[in-house]
C-alpha cells in the first residue's frame, strides 16, 4: 500500500501525519495498525514506513527515506476546453513522466463554459497527486494556473518546442533529455494568430497521428512519443 505525506514532511524516525484524504483511503481499505506502507510525497520522495493510528487520526512512521532527481523536464501546455476531459487527461499524464502541466486559454476556448478555471486548480492538484500515487511516481507534474496563450509564450523557450500539428513533421525517433515542451490546441486548432505566435516562438509543428485528434488524446500521445523517443535516445 501507497501513502502520501505532505511535501517536505518526511523525517526518518519521525511520526508524520497523513491528511483527511488519505485517512479515508486507509479506513476504506480497513488499514491495520504496524501494517508497512510505501511513503511518497509528489516531491522526489521514495521510502518506507508503518501505520500509526491516533484516535480517528493516522500517522506514518517514516522507517527509510531518499530524495530521487526528477525526470527530464516534459511541459504540456494544452488548450483547457473541457474541465473533465483536461482532468483525465492530467491524471494519464503523470504515468507518462509529464513534468509540467499548463492549462491554456485560447480564442477557441474562451466561451466554453465548461472550460478549466482557476477555482477548479486545487481540486485538480490533488487528482495529479492522486494519480501520482497510483501509478508510483516520486514526482508529481507542477500544475501551473490558466494562462493566454500570448502570457505562455512570453516566457523563454528552453530547449524544444512541438506544436501538435496533422500538417507537421513526423517526431524525431531519438531525444535527449534536453526540456521539451509540447503545445495543443483546442478543437478548431490554434487560431491564426496564435498559431502564428506559436512559430514565431520557436515551435516546430509535429504530427502525432494519421487522424483527426482530440485535444486530450494529441496531450497524451504527444507525451508518449516523447517519452519513447527518449527512452530510445538513452538505450539505443
Amino acid at each position: 500500500m501507497r501513502v502520501l505525506v505532505p511535501a517536505g514532511s518526511a523525517v526518518i524516525g519521525r511520526r508524520t501525519p497523513l491528511d483527511e484524504s488519505e485517512t479515508h483511503h486507509l479506513r476504506v481499505r480497513r488499514a491495520g495498525e504496524d501494517e508497512n506502507v510505501e511513503v511518497l510525497d509528489g516531491a522526489g520522495l521514495s521510502g518506507s514506513g508503518v501505520l500509526v493510528r491516533a484516535g480517528a487520526k493516522w500517522l506514518v512512521e517514516i522507517r527509510s527515506a531518499e530524495r530521487r532527481p526528477s525526470q527530464p523536464e516534459l511541459t504540456l501546455a494544452v488548450a483547457a476546453g473541457d474541465r473533465e476531459r483536461f482532468t483525465w487527461m492530467a491524471e494519464k499524464a503523470v504515468e507518462l513522466s509529464v513534468t509540467r502541466l499548463v492549462p491554456l486559454e485560447t480564442a477557441r476556448t474562451a466561451g466554453v463554459a465548461s472550460r478549466i478555471r482557476l477555482s477548479h486548480i486545487q481540486k485538480l492538484r490533488r487528482v495529479v497527486l492522486e494519480a501520482t500515487k497510483q501509478c508510483g511516481a516520486v514526482w508529481a507534474p507542477a500544475l501551473e494556473e490558466p494562462v493566454s496563450v500570448s502570457e505562455f509564450l512570453a516566457g523563454t523557450l528552453i530547449g524544444s518546442g512541438w506544436l501538435a500539428d496533422p500538417e507537421g513533421a513526423a517526431a524525431a525517433a531519438d531525444l535527449d533529455d534536453t526540456p521539451l515542451t509540447i503545445l495543443v490546441g483546442p478543437e478548431g486548432g490554434f487560431s491564426a494568430e496564435e498559431r502564428e505566435a506559436i512559430l514565431g516562438a520557436g515551435y516546430r509543428p509535429v504530427a502525432l497521428g494519421l487522424n483527426t485528434l482530440r485535444f486530450e488524446t494529441a496531450a497524451l500521445a504527444a507525451a508518449a512519443i516523447a517519452s519513447s523517443a527518449r527512452l530510445r535516445g538513452r538505450h539505443g
